[in-house]
């Protein structure tokens, strides 16, 4: 029984010596090769969502009535990335985007798409291309040869805040970090890409579009050459916007009222919306815009007179001048006092009354005051704010496409 003893004893302290050196070189592995933090434009995961041929492409562009009086060469392999950025109090969050890698394409230029308006969370390009306008765009585009990125911004896709609609630096700042993700992901899977860099969007993308312009060329100018910006019926004059909204009697899109006032109510923490919004509706923000309605569901629940949806006070406050920080917001996110490098084509109806055209006259004359050179205005004759969306997109691909080629850089 004694040598029985002593045989186990041994083994059991055969063991213990195992375990132990085992957990010094774990602890030893983890203090030499700490897990490094994630920072602004890192890809925390990513998976292929799907390759569309360019005849799936030609079939749908065919089925949404889309004209093509370009070539589509490459099929589309469509990328569902997720990253990294801050939100509009420079808090860490995680976002998604898609990006639209063009199959065995070399030397591609780099086209970031900005979608417009969407209430809804899974309405974006991550979720699926077909799922937005600007993803079935991007497939177009990534046939046409540009690695095509479009980020869903705070709010959609994998993000479940409050949207920071028509906030430039929550905007902007995702938009940074996304053609960051995308240079990198095309690094880290041999996408070769060049030195061309395109930007674009529609409505709310329109803004989101000029704003990045104006954050990478005054502060990132040394990461990023912009070589076009094609900004699309977007909101740029702020200010002009909301005094021509707030004076008419009547606004058939309620809903952008209301988004840009709960959105801001958030962002600068003035906790004002019953004071804003007259009963019952602001105590109904929150829950409309959860991410789970579309746009056409808060529309509905919405009037469309403004004397019924917004408060007497806050309208003859800030018509007057007495809503200072309101004003001040406002003026933090215009975009008319700048002066911009890189070649704009802004793309607008002149019938447009959801977005007023005026914004289109307004910034071209104020950006070539400021000194900007290559600027002009492409008029859709006619055009609604849903009706020249098509054409100002068909004429923002030919203007691309002119550049690209007369550069030869594809």
């Amino acid at each position: 029984m004694k040598l029985e003893n002593n045989y186990f004893r041994k083994i059991l302290h055969f063991l213990v010596v195992i375990l132990l050196a085992i957990a010094i070189v774990d602890c030893d592995k983890n203090s030499t090769e700490p897990e490094q933090p994630k920072t602004r434009g890192d890809i925390i995961s990513s998976e292929s969502l799907n390759v569309y041929s360019s005849e799936n492409i030609e079939q749908i562009m065919t089925a949404n009535n889309i004209p093509s009086s370009f070539e589509l060469t490459y099929s589309v392999e469509v990328i569902r990335i997720i990253y990294q950025t801050t939100d509009s109090q420079g808090n860490y969050i995680k976002v998604s985007g898609a990006i639209m890698v063009p199959v065995d394409g070399n030397n591609l230029p780099l086209l970031s798409m900005h979608h417009g308006t969407v209430t809804k969370r899974d309405r974006v390009a991550s979720v699926g291309p077909l799922n937005s306008t600007e993803g079935l765009i991007g497939l177009i585009l990534a046939s046409s040869g540009y690695l095509t990125c479009v980020p869903d911004y705070p709010g959609f896709g994998v993000s479940e805040i409050l949207h920071p609609y028509i906030h430039a630096k929550s905007l902007t700042t995702v938009v940074i970090d996304n053609i960051r993700a995308a240079k990198s992901y095309c690094h880290q899977n041999d996408i070769t890409l060049n030195e061309k860099l395109f930007l674009a969007g529609y409505s709310e993308g329109g803004y989101v579009t000029l704003a990045a312009q104006k954050e990478i060329e005054q502060n990132f100018s040394n990461e990023f050459n912009i070589t076009a910006v094609a900004p699309m019926a977007g909101p740029y004059d702020l200010s002009g916007t909301v005094k021509h909204i707030f004076q008419q009697s009547t606004y058939n899109s309620p809903t952008y009222i209301a988004f840009f006032l709960t959105a801001y109510d958030e962002i600068y923490g003035w906790n004002r919306l019953n004071e804003i919004f007259k009963a019952p509706y602001g105590d109904m923000m929150s829950n409309l815009f959860d991410g789970t309605k579309t746009y056409g569901e808060i529309n509905s629940q919405l009037p469309v007179n403004i004397s019924e949806l917004l408060s007497h006070n806050f309208i003859n406050n800030y018509l007057n001048g007495n809503e200072s920080d309101f004003v001040a917001a406002i003026e933090e996110n215009s975009l008319l006092n700048w002066k911009p490098n890189a070649p704009i084509r802004f793309y607008h109806g002149d019938a447009d009354n959801t977005v007023p055209y005026q914004n289109a006259l307004t910034i071209v004359d104020n950006l070539i005051a400021n000194g900007g050179t290559d600027i002009k205005l492409v008029t859709i004759q006619g055009g609604t704010h849903e009706t020249a969306g098509l054409p100002a997109i068909l004429g923002m691909i030919e203007w691309f496409n002119s550049l690209r080629e007369t550069n030869s850089l594809t």
